[in-house]
Parts: structure tokens; C-alpha cells; sequence
């Protein structure tokens, strides 16, 4: 189950909340949707993200983060990036593979610490039928 890609950025976050979509998705923030992108809610300001894609699931890293969310995700161009509210700026592109394929999703966080000041968020990615 090797790393396949990884991708690390920094997000402004608005009013609590920023989302991980995919490229293709014209997205309205205020439109409820299932299909297309992840809502994440966050305490900071500024968190860190790191995206990844997988072969297979990932072994799990539950020991190091606080929060752990699982989810799946349409993609149709196979490329996510993280979206702020608001602004519409977006960073952190990670091309995941095939495009209109059902991914599964796993979302780590955890608060701030010493060493990064900042919340973190680790969000992973495989493709949904991979063995577990």
C-alpha cells in the first residue's frame, strides 16, 4: 500500500470552514451538495493540510491525531485541491488518478502544539473498492 502522491499547503479558514473539492466542481459553499467536495471545520484562522493519495487503504494513524472522519468523495476530473469560504482561492492540488471514480476518504486532525503552531489536517485518499 504505497504513498502514491502528497501534496502540503496552507488554508485560510473563514467563518470556521473550508473545504477539499474536486477541480472540476463549480461549487457554491451555500448549496447543499454531496457530490463533488468535503466540508472541514476548523478553530484557526490558518491550519495546515497535508492531502495524500494511496494504492490501497492506508495503515491507520489514529495514535498521532485527536479526530478521525471517514467519508467518500466523487471525483470527475481525478484532482482535488483545498477551497477557501468566501474567496474561492485554491491551493494543495493532488491529482488522484482515474477521474469520475469514487474515492474513499480518511480526515485526521489535531489542535496546535509547540512544534507547528497551527491545526493540522491530514487528509487521505484511495480508491473506493481497494482492498482493506
Amino acid at each position: 500500500m504505497p504513498l502514491i502522491s502528497r501534496s502540503d499547503c496552507e488554508v485560510n479558514v473563514h467563518d470556521g470552514t473550508f473545504f477539499i473539492v474536486d477541480v472540476s466542481f463549480s461549487w457554491d459553499p451555500f448549496a447543499p451538495s454531496d457530490r463533488g467536495g468535503l466540508r472541514l471545520s476548523a478553530e484557526d484562522d490558518l491550519v495546515s493540510l497535508t492531502l495524500e493519495v494511496w494504492d490501497d487503504e492506508p495503515g491507520d494513524q489514529r495514535e498521532p491525531w485527536s479526530d478521525v472522519v471517514t467519508r467518500v468523495l466523487r471525483s470527475e476530473a481525478g484532482e482535488v485541491c483545498a477551497a477557501e469560504l468566501y474567496t474561492g482561492v485554491q491551493d494543495g492540488f493532488l491529482l488522484l488518478g482515474e477521474p469520475e471514480r469514487l474515492w474513499n476518504v480518511r480526515v485526521y486532525t489535531r489542535a496546535d502544539d509547540e512544534a507547528d503552531p497551527r491545526e493540522q489536517f491530514l487528509v487521505q485518499f484511495w480508491p473506493r473498492g481497494a482492498s482493506t
